[in-house]
């Protein structure tokens, strides 16, 4: 038998679920676990463990969840976890967005990489049936933010809404086994000396903390984050109930790492990660900006936390594609993009045509 007969006979063995219930996705976790384990692209932040917790945090009443499933004798080979947001006024389009994106701006986790899990084996068969179900869906608009420029999502759109996906950012991460300090600009390297210097005269220790101080380590993040934000007038990423309820959920289920500056056992510096089987994810960092302005506390842990991470990669996620801080670290650069397609742009002109007679109106 060809290869050709081969794809042709496993595309038609592939059966497709419309998951439209969070029961329903709910039941398939284990599977779905499975799934990703079997992935070239499966991260933190497309596994149950995350969008469950999202989808417990922010589901509003106009929201319709529409995951599609495939499944080959009965195993889940492929998933892609996307719902759509009905706008309550008239002419009510319907607007695409992947599962874990669309809450409030200011209560937004993040979730960066969404993207369809396939198991690797199934990739080529798969592809092909997702894009003659995606263009089957009854939608108006579609909004994917902060996805790489290599994704199976972005290729999809592409490919089935004549769509080109433009670069509007850049994943910064760290190969561990290819970098070294020397990898520094000049500059770099001087203030981390210097920051070392300081701070070896404090007595100061870099540690990994133990799961069993994580919640407590976690808390003085908060405050110290909060507290530097308000000092430069904005709100801070943990000022939102539902942001701040959304990690304690999925810190009370799953492991996160931690590594801290310490001075007579205060923590002084926090940085907050994700992580998977091959790489740490950089989330969140606190540092005490009052008694400690003179030191490069955040330049300091993240090239302590390079030098002693446990994982083949140190992954800042997405950054601005000039002017970054992530640039001074060294890191390869990968192209991602925030995809908006106008599915059916006449519907959705005249709803942002309404949306301004509204707000003029107000």
């Amino acid at each position: 038998m060809t290869l050709i007969k081969e794809n042709e006979q496993v595309a038609n063995n592939i059966q497709w679920q419309l998951i439209t219930t969070f029961d329903d996705l709910s039941a398939i976790t284990q599977q779905w676990q499975t799934l990703a384990q079997q992935s070239s692209t499966a991260t933190p932040f497309s596994s149950p463990q995350w969008l469950l917790t999202w989808y417990r945090t922010y589901w509003q009443s106009n929201w319709n969840l529409m995951t599609l499933a495939g499944y080959i004798d009965n195993n889940l080979v492929a998933i892609l976890p996307c719902y759509v947001q009905n706008t309550l006024q008239w002419p009510h389009i319907k607007v695409l967005y992947p599962l874990g994106q669309g809450e409030i701006e200011e209560a937004e986790i993040s979730s960066e990489y969404c993207d369809a899990v396939i198991a690797k084996r199934f990739e080529a068969t798969v592809l092909p049936e997702l894009q003659k179900k995606l263009a089957a869906l009854d939608i108006d608009k579609i909004l994917w933010g902060a996805a790489l420029q290599s994704s199976h999502i972005k290729g999809l759109l592409e490919t089935v809404f004549k769509y080109t996906a433009v670069t509007t950012h850049s994943r910064y991460c760290i190969e561990r086994s290819k970098w070294t300090l020397q990898d520094l600009s000049k500059n770099t390297r001087a203030r981390y000396k210097r920051s070392n210097n300081q701070l070896k005269k404090i007595n100061a220790t870099y540690h990994w903390v133990d799961e069993k101080e994580h919640e407590r380590y976690t808390n003085l993040l908060i405050e110290y984050h909060q507290s530097l934000w308000k000092s430069r007038g904005d709100k801070g990423a943990f000022a939102h109930e539902d942001f701040k309820r959304f990690h304690e959920t999925y810190r009370a289920k799953n492991t996160i790492r931690i590594s801290a500056i310490i001075v007579a056992n205060k923590p002084i510096a926090i940085n907050y990660y994700f992580f998977d089987d091959t790489t740490l994810y950089f989330y969140q960092c606190g540092w005490d900006s009052e008694s400690y302005a003179n030191f490069s506390l955040g330049l300091s842990l993240h090239l302590w936390s390079i030098e002693n991470c446990p994982y083949q990669y140190y992954d800042f996620m997405m950054g601005e594609l000039k002017g970054s801080y992530k640039e001074k670290f060294a890191a390869l650069r990968e192209p991602m993009t925030n995809i908006d397609i106008k599915v059916n742009p006449k519907k959705v002109f005249l709803d942002k045509l309404v949306q301004k007679i509204v707000s003029f109106k107000v």
